[in-house]
């Protein structure tokens, strides 16, 4: 409406110099007209050419390390930008450390505002610092780009809906915090269980004695000989280790204790990257709901360059809401364990089917270690390892430690 009556104003200025003939209101009208042209093309052709990129300096974090965030503005036209304001969507749960965050945002989150000029052709960059200070994972954006003419006359805006995801790892403490035995906690929680053999690392033949396994008897061997004998294999180079998290806390599917879920997410971290340095192979399993709507996630056990990130990554991302039971997630996971692998089951909220699942793949050749966190101590049959965290003691564990 405001444009509407300005150019009516225009007009009849124009038909009044025509009127009266007077000089200094021809040169008034032409000035006026063509300012409004020029407004009029500054404002459609404003954000035309204009590139807003985000620049994150890691895409992964460690738990309390910083970051930068790095915004960069181009105008790539010969038109210059009097004014341009972006406003940025914050993900909540991340520290800005170097700006104030405001409300109003075009996303979820906090708004980070932006107010700057660009000349033509040029390009311009703003520097934030940001600190992972919670586990998760976090997404900048959708953005919102908004222009205009050198007068505020005529305004445009339009949406920037890229988004950029970061991934804050759990935090990583000494296993000594949780309670484990600080000399090789793994090997020594499964030191007991029979040494695993491993089908792929044939050696010799040696003559049968009872007791062994008759899957493994030489039959050329044995008519060659004429006595029976059986093939021997050399143990396992590594332990194979499946870590299987429970994200639920609460009885009730959808709700949930974060303090104790960022614990059980916290200790499985560390455990894998203790196991990792003790040169075994590590895998994880989880019963979280996903972005793909998947009922739990799966990462295969190796001990590569990048496991470790891998498996952090996957901690990280790691939805607070529950998908497939746990106790279905040990049977499901079962049939795709590495020969003779053990399974370290960590929970907040041990249930009897999740015990009868473990002590199923405890007959199934799978040594279990269960780890279980809360005040109280639940009770655990004497043939599953059981090692019980104290969640209060241990976090005040952690809260004196220098972890940097």
């Amino acid at each position: 409406m405001k444009s509407q009556g300005w150019l009516l104003l225009l007009v009849c200025m124009l038909l009044a110099t025509l009127i009266l003939r007077r000089p200094l209101l021809v040169v008034l009208s032409a000035t006026l007209a063509i300012a409004t042209a020029a407004s009029a093309l500054w404002a459609r052709y404003c954000l035309a050419g204009l590139q807003y990129r985000r620049r994150l300096g890691s895409a992964t974090l460690g738990y309390g390390e910083e970051t930068t965030l790095t915004l960069e503005f181009e105008n790539a036209k010969p038109l210059p930008l009097p004014w341009l304001l972006v406003r940025d969507t914050f993900p909540p749960g991340l520290d800005l450390l170097t700006d104030d965050l405001r409300d109003n945002a075009p996303g979820e989150g906090a708004a980070l505002v932006t107010l700057l000029s660009l000349g033509w052709y040029q390009r311009v960059s703003r520097v934030h610092r940001i600190r992972g200070s919670h586990r998760g994972r976090y997404s900048f954006g959708p953005a919102e780009l908004a222009s205009g003419d050198l007068f505020g006359n005529q305004r445009r805006v339009e949406p920037y809906p890229v988004a950029d995801e970061l991934l804050v790892f759990p935090r990583n403490v000494p296993v000594t915090a949780l309670g484990l035995p600080a000399a090789r906690p793994c090997g020594e929680w499964f030191a007991q269980q029979p040494v695993v053999v491993d089908p792929a690392r044939y050696a010799s033949v040696r003559p049968y004695v009872p007791g062994d396994n008759q899957r493994h008897v030489h039959w050329r061997a044995t008519a060659r000989t004429g006595e029976l004998q059986v093939k021997q294999f050399d143990p396992s180079a590594s332990l194979s280790i499946t870590i299987a998290v429970d994200v639920q806390t609460l009885d009730r599917t959808y709700e949930y204790v974060p303090d104790t879920l960022e614990f059980v997410i916290m200790a499985a971290g560390s455990i894998a990257l203790r196991a990792l340095d003790e040169r075994h192979m590590v895998g994880l399993c989880a019963n979280a709901l996903t972005s793909r709507a998947d009922t739990w996630m799966h990462v295969r056990p190796g001990r590569h360059a990048r496991q470790a990130s891998e498996l952090l990554s996957a901690l990280a991302a790691l939805e607070p809401f529950r998908g497939m039971p746990m106790e279905h997630m040990l049977a499901t996971v079962q049939p795709r364990l590495p020969y003779g692998a053990s399974v370290i089951a960590v929970t907040g909220l041990l249930r009897p089917p999740v015990v009868d699942a473990l002590d199923t793949l405890q007959r199934a050749g799978h040594p279990v270690l269960l780890l279980t966190a809360g005040d109280a101590i639940p009770q655990v049959p004497d043939s599953i390892a059981h090692h019980h965290m104290d969640q209060q003691d241990v976090w005040q564990t952690v809260a004196t430690l220098d972890l940097d």
